[in-house]
Order: C-alpha cells, then sequence, then structure tokens
C-alpha cells in the first residue's frame, strides 16, 4: 500500500507542479504583453495599473501556487522515503 501511495504523491506532486508552472508563465506573458500593449496605444502609467488591476491581481494569486504546491511535494518525500526505507528494513524476510 505503502508503494502505491507515494505513486499517486508523485503523479499529483508532478501534475501540480507542471499546471502551476505553465500557468504562472502564462499569466506573466499575458500581463506583460496587455500592458506593453496599453502602453504602445498611448495610456497613461495610471490607466493601464487600473485597467490590469484585476489582472495583475490573478496574476499574483497564480504565484502563491507554490504555497499549496509545498505540501504536496513534502507528502511525496516522506513517503517516497518510506517505502525506501521499508524495503530495507524488510529485505531478507520471505
Amino acid at each position: 500500500v505503502l508503494a502505491w501511495l507515494a505513486v499517486a504523491a508523485m503523479v499529483v506532486n508532478i501534475a501540480s507542479g507542471l499546471t502551476g508552472k505553465f500557468l504562472v508563465q502564462r499569466s506573466q506573458r499575458w500581463l506583460n504583453q496587455a500592458r506593453t500593449d496599453l502602453h504602445d496605444a498611448g495610456c497613461s502609467d495610471k490607466t493601464i495599473e487600473e485597467r490590469l488591476f484585476w489582472d495583475s491581481m490573478a496574476a499574483d494569486l497564480m504565484r502563491q501556487w507554490r504555497k499549496i504546491h509545498l505540501p504536496i511535494a513534502l507528502a511525496f518525500a516522506v513517503l517516497a522515503t518510506a517505502h525506501i526505507v521499508t524495503i530495507f528494513l524488510f529485505w531478507g524476510w520471505r
């Protein structure tokens, strides 16, 4: 059972990591592009910040993803370590 728990934690960890990294990068690129487009359109800095306020809040929220990903990674590390330790403890048993 321990091995399957470690595998499940690994799959969740990988999915969380890849999805979070993709979404953070995408939101940052979109926000930078929107800021550049508004600047090129001649908007003032204050207007740009007002128009992109909610978008920047969403991007900041996406950066908080690591607070969720870190405990998932820790759970995987604990389960994988426990699995490896139990293998060595019961190595000679049949």
